[in-house]
């Protein structure tokens, strides 16, 4: 299909819905060649300007391809840890004192950091280069390169070790990277992650500016009573000209099951239904600049620890936040993957 070229040309939006494995993470070659295949559909789009936007913590689990082996004996994430730990043990207290990390699992994100970012860095800048388009590389937690992020050396700038984002240009390079600000209550504060409180920034895509709000930043409320620093960040970037959203998640709640933070006293919503409600179309309700949000959601079963979630991209139509596209599956399957598209006219 030609592209039709032009500054005012609309922007094809994809949301990217990967089912992930241990096999993925443990080879970076099997990893880029998995995303690679799901993609393809992106370089025979319509239009010249394309977003393709990755899920949250997508390379995180790099982190595994120089663990030893026995991580597929195990039964839960905590045991995963303590293998680890046992066969590591060396490593992790060196990078431990080098770095003056405040816990195990932060050293461990460390040590593991500069094969992370290589892999996730080296196959986001070919697959955008390959499509063309601006990527949204999703995440990986690792601390904050001292090295900058124009090539895929890297070197910890300490041991907080943030969920950061990566978005890589038609060229291949770096053009923004951003971190949560909020984490989720009992399950990122479990692994001692450092909120981020840098400046928003946005990035152009065609005649649009697009800011990344990593799944619980581009929440509108919080998901407790008691997070009092709690900020979604979806006004901050409509402050600063956005007028899409790219929001890669993982969700770690079963999506069509009760969700148990839910703190009304009518019972709990499913989990699908809080995240319409209090999610990013809540917050671009309130946000009415906000054209379009890109929503992908990871799918994965790892341990006792599994995501899944319907991969979304809203759009503003006659004023209302409407779904425009969707994962045909929420369920971490390997059935489920899923390319959803849509394209925002300007």
């Amino acid at each position: 299909m030609a592209k039709t070229p032009g500054a005012a040309s609309p922007v094809d939006l994809f949301a990217v819905q990967p089912y992930m494995t241990l096999q993925d993470y443990r080879d970076p070659d099997a990893f880029a060649d998995h995303l690679e295949r799901l993609g393809a559909p992106v370089a025979h789009r319509a239009h010249e300007a394309a977003l393709v936007v990755f899920p949250e913590d997508i390379a995180t689990f790099l982190a595994l391809a120089a663990a030893p082996a026995g991580l597929d004996q195990v039964a839960t994430l905590d045991d995963a840890f303590r293998l680890l730990g046992r066969r590591l043990l060396r490593q992790l207290l060196w990078t431990r004192l080098r770095h003056r990390a405040g816990s195990m699992e932060a050293a461990f994100f460390t040590a593991a950091a500069p094969a992370v970012y290589r892999a996730w860095h080296r196959t986001f800048s070919r697959l955008a280069r390959l499509w063309g388009a601006t990527v949204v590389a999703g995440s990986a937690l690792l601390p904050a390169n001292a090295l900058g992020y124009g090539s895929d050396a890297y070197q910890a700038r300490d041991a907080r070790v943030l969920n950061l984002s990566l978005t890589f240009g038609p060229d291949g390079q770096v053009h923004d990277h951003t971190a949560k600000v909020n984490l989720v209550p009992t399950q990122e504060d479990r692994l001692h992650l450092a909120p981020d409180a840098a400046p928003r920034s946005v990035y152009a895509v065609g005649p649009h500016l697009v800011g990344t709000a990593i799944c619980y930043d581009a929440f509108h409320v919080p998901h407790t009573p008691h997070e009092q620093r709690f900020t979604g960040q979806v006004p901050a970037l409509a402050a600063l000209g956005a007028t899409i959203i790219a929001q890669p998640s993982a969700n770690p709640w079963w999506w069509d099951q009760p969700w148990p933070l839910d703190p009304s006293s009518s019972g709990p919503r499913l989990r699908r239904d809080q995240w319409m409600s209090e999610g990013l179309p809540a917050a671009m309700a309130a946000a009415p600049t906000i054209r379009a949000g890109v929503n992908p959601q990871l799918l994965a079963r790892l341990w006792d620890v599994h995501f899944d979630g319907r991969s979304m991209i809203f759009g503003r139509q006659d004023g209302t936040v409407k779904v425009m596209a969707h994962a045909p599956r929420s369920d971490a399957h390997p059935d489920s993957e899923a390319l959803i598209h849509w394209s925002l006219t300007v």
